[in-house]
């Protein structure tokens, strides 16, 4: 084994270390019988120092057990609290990767077998330093990445509280193969019964699919620190942006919320107490919040900005189609962000991307509204602020400080998103498997100019899109 040989050579040439434990003949006789798992942190520290920087070595190494998998981590490259982070799960789930904004890896942390669940399959939120992953199996858990990879479980896919989701033909893993979803049931359960609805028969949804397309998105209520107990609810988007569950520490089940049957959600936060959500097509933003007789069992919902009447980048398309004689094609996405602090304030900031019918991307735009509850509207920003920058992900926004982060400069948003960069192809040479890889790009716009500049293309393999990630802030000590 990899491991093993790295381990016989560095052992071998490893130099005295000091350690605080007490070198007493008994305590050497005791370290002698002992097995590799059980030396001293220092010395494995130092053996995994001389594996080398062969990802593969390094992987061998990693997945002995959970000592040796600590000491890899361990001896990597600390993660700077003030820096920009993208982080990502490694092709198989065997450690979360975290990379500059070019992509490239700066630091790896492994995840052992032993921390519960199947393997994490893909990110679909991140807050406080936790991490919301789905695993092989289509359960979600929050996941601690800096560490030592815990995992805390949320309630089971097939435990909605309407029992509409089904495992079929149970597999060696302890899921299924195979999902039973009676969306009729679903839709019953959360809107009530529709004598005029014609009931349809349960679809049968395969694994792969189920967990990578019915979660869409999740957003922790968090009240402080990073135990467990700081956690006092968790709401997702599911089933194609039509579902918002939601559960609370040590919930069995997932509780849905009642919801229109023409919704579709886009994103959600949690903010000043409440669970905040946006609507893919009319832009609605409604704010989730426990009933005025204080049931805990549901959330209501309470209208903050109503339907947008003109979509913000209509005349910019219009432009586009006038000017080069075709078919303007493009993406278009919105996101909320509230402040890094804490702070007063919900921003929406809204993207698209226009690209001719050959895939090219021919533009990107960015625009930042700010959400003004009490006139029922967006309003339009041309400056956000002195010390303020905006992170844009696959399916989430963040705005934070540059006094804090000095590595991002005021008044520009920092993205990573979807690429249609033609340099894929170029990339493609190499040879490599790029069949389950996903591209994306990342710039920084700013906002005064309107101009986004292209920093970097990227490749990553199976795992799910790159998220922001900011280091937590070290509890202080106690006295």
């Amino acid at each position: 084994m990899v491991a093993g040989a790295a381990t016989s050579d560095a052992v071998v040439d490893a130099p005295p270390l000091r350690s605080s434990r007490s070198c007493s003949p008994g305590n050497i006789s005791a370290a002698a019988a002992s097995d590799w798992s059980g030396l001293l942190p220092e010395l494995l520290e130092e053996i995994s120092r001389r594996v080398g920087d062969v990802k593969r070595d390094r992987d061998a190494f990693a997945a002995v057990c959970r000592p040796w998998r600590s000491a890899s981590s361990a001896t990597g490259a600390r993660l700077n609290r003030h820096a920009l982070h993208l982080v990502s799960l490694r092709s198989g789930a065997i450690a979360v990767d975290f990379s500059d904004r070019a992509g490239e890896v700066k630091k790896t942390v492994y995840l052992g077998s032993d921390a519960g669940g199947a393997r994490p399959h893909r990110v679909i939120g991140c807050s406080r330093g936790w991490l919301v992953v789905v695993d092989k199996a289509c359960g979600a858990s929050l996941l601690e990445p800096v560490a030592d990879g815990r995992r805390l479980p949320l309630p089971d896919v097939t435990s909605f509280d309407c029992g509409f989701i089904r495992p079929l033909l149970a597999d060696d893993d302890g899921g299924g193969a195979c999902f039973s979803v009676d969306n009729h049931a679903y839709r019953s359960h959360i809107r009530g019964p529709n004598k005029k609805a014609r009931r349809s028969p349960p679809e049968t949804v395969p694994m792969q699919a189920m967990r990578d397309e019915f979660f869409h998105k999740a957003a922790l209520a968090v009240s402080g620190g990073d135990r467990r107990e700081s956690f006092t609810a968790t709401m997702v988007i599911h089933n194609g942006g039509s579902g918002l569950p939601f559960a609370r520490p040590d919930d069995k089940c997932w509780t849905s919320l009642r919801t229109s049957p023409s919704t579709r959600y886009q994103d959600i936060i949690h903010h000043d107490g409440a669970f905040y959500t946006i609507t893919r097509g009319d832009g609605s933003i409604e704010a989730w919040e426990p009933p005025a007789n204080g049931d805990r069992r549901t959330l209501k919902p309470r209208l903050v900005t109503g339907p947008v009447m003109t979509w913000e980048f209509k005349r910019c398309v219009e432009f586009h189609t006038e000017t080069f004689r075709q078919q303007a094609y493009y993406e278009g996405a919105r996101y909320l962000a509230e402040r890094d602090d804490g702070g007063a304030g919900l921003l929406v900031v809204s993207t698209v991307a226009i690209f001719t019918d050959g895939n090219a991307l021919r533009t990107r735009r960015f625009k930042v509204f700010a959400v003004d509850e009490r006139e029922d509207r967006w309003r339009e920003l041309q400056d956000i602020g002195d010390d303020v920058a905006l992170l844009v992900g696959i399916n989430h926004g963040r705005r934070v400080s540059t006094r804090e982060y000095q590595c991002m400069e005021p008044g520009r948003i920092y993205y990573v998103l979807k690429s249609f960069a033609p340099e894929f192809d170029a990339m493609d040479e190499d040879g490599d498997d790029v069949e389950e890889c996903s591209r994306y790009e990342s710039g920084v716009h700013e906002l005064r100019t309107g101009v986004a500049s292209r920093k970097a293309v990227f490749r990553h393999a199976a795992g799910g899109h790159p998220v922001w990630f900011v280091p937590p802030v070290p509890a202080a000590p106690r006295r």
